[in-house]
């Protein structure tokens, strides 16, 4: 009848809105804008988007630059009532913009402040989101617990040949100490949720480097086999409790847009600590053969005093589990660390709290059947995935690693420095 209802009218009979009218199923992830799915946006590949050329905006009034742009409203049903055409007159031949609140300005095509906009260098009116300064400290932090891991691999390449002329140990004693840590580590891994769910991140942190510094100063002391392998079982818990929640922390309190790049730092800092085992055993080169692989594995605990302090004082708690938690509002506090000046974090808190409760859904209503008997999609990722792991330790670098000395020996290169 009146202008309310002639609103309604456009709107629902609008192609735009009504996906039954749209002759495309082009989606956001193709490239194409929310509302009018045949109009392309700026994405990761090309940050501008091209000119747009469509008749209705996101409802702002026009300025006066936009004068020819809008669509133009005709006189419409004269048996509205005097109130309606009074309302009605003041918009009579006027250029309105407001058919459709959700399209975007063709100036103006972003999406609004989502993870679905970061991917697309697309965040309402701020400029493509970059990684802030606070996000990279707490990813620094958390990607130094993966440098145990390395460390203890890069120790043991230099020290296993030490520790088995020192304690007597049989080449199968030894193969057993080398390989059990990652079956210790398997322990830790499966674990790690439970303490990660209910205490929080930092804590799942502070509870790894605790057990891996009592492990390795088991190990340093050693007088046996018994005593070696039982402080090899806490190093391998410590190891792999932390490195199932490293990449689970840094992944939730990074953007979307630059999460995978982040989350690779766990893996770089793997590394980072294979070097430093390595030159733990240049540095110890020259010092007594019963001594030096004490003092090696003694070393070890030195990473893990900077995680305790780290994620005791310096990294937050992660939004997610915040979320989780009912505690909101500390989460939108740590969301505004993370993003930039004036992002709407509510629209984060927003959909980390739909996330969750759609896993939730999910996991009552499928449970263990979305792995044992996976859709031909999931089965794809879970081969990808769970082959990639299997591959990784199929090819045999770790055992390459350990005993690398052994290798260099038999080689001819037989010198501590050397070697």
């Amino acid at each position: 009848m009146g202008n309310k209802s002639i609103e309604e009218e456009n709107t629902l009979n609008s192609p735009l809105l009504d996906p039954k009218m749209s002759t495309q199923q082009n989606t956001v992830a193709d490239g194409y804008s929310r509302t009018d799915q045949r109009i392309p946006i700026a994405t990761s590949t090309t940050p501008v988007a091209p000119p747009l050329n469509f008749d209705y905006n996101d409802g702002v009034p026009p300025s006066s630059e936009d004068d020819n742009y809008g669509a133009t409203m005709e006189d419409h049903d004269n048996d509205s009532s005097d109130d309606d055409n009074n309302s009605h007159d003041n918009h009579h031949n006027t250029t309105l913009t407001g058919v459709d609140h959700h399209l975007p300005h063709p100036d103006r095509p972003q999406l609004e402040q989502t993870h679905e906009g970061e991917h697309r260098f697309d965040h309402g009116s701020i400029a493509a989101l970059k990684i802030t300064r606070a996000t990279k400290l707490y990813a620094f932090c958390a990607a130094l617990n993966s440098c145990n891991l390395g460390y203890d691999i890069g120790v043991n390449t230099g020290a296993g040949m030490l520790l088995q002329e020192s304690l007597a140990l049989t080449d199968v004693q030894l193969e057993v100490f080398m390989g059990s840590l990652n079956l210790f580590a398997m322990v830790g891994a499966l674990s790690s949720h439970w303490i990660s769910d209910r205490l929080g991140r930092r804590w799942s942190f502070r509870i790894a480097a605790v057990v891996f510094i009592f492990g390795t100063v088991i190990q340093s002391g050693a007088g046996g086999y018994a005593s070696l392998m039982f402080g090899r079982a806490f190093v391998g818990l410590g190891v792999g409790f932390g490195l199932a929640v490293d990449p689970v922390y840094i992944s939730e309190i990074s953007q979307a847009a630059h999460r995978g790049q982040l989350v690779t730092w766990s893996e770089i800092a793997t590394n980072i600590g294979i070097v430093l085992g390595f030159l733990s055993g240049l540095f110890f080169s020259s010092v007594d053969e019963n001594l030096a692989w004490r003092l090696m594995f003694s070393l070890g605990a030195i990473l893990p005093c900077f995680v305790i302090y780290f994620s005791t004082f310096v990294m937050p708690e992660s939004p997610r589990w915040l979320v989780a938690k009912n505690r909101e509002g500390e989460a939108r506090e740590v969301l505004k660390m993370i993003y930039p000046d004036g992002y709407d974090v509510g629209v984060i808190v927003n959909e980390i709290k739909d996330t969750i409760e759609k896993e939730s859904i999910a996991e009552h209503a499928v449970g263990w059947d979305v792995i044992l008997f996976p859709s031909p999609a999931f089965k794809r990722m879970l081969m990808v995935g769970v082959g990639t792991a299997i591959a990784q330790q199929a090819v045999g670098i770790d055992a390459i690693q350990y005993f690398l000395v052994y290798i260099l020996s038999e080689s001819g290169i037989e010198s501590r420095n050397a070697q």
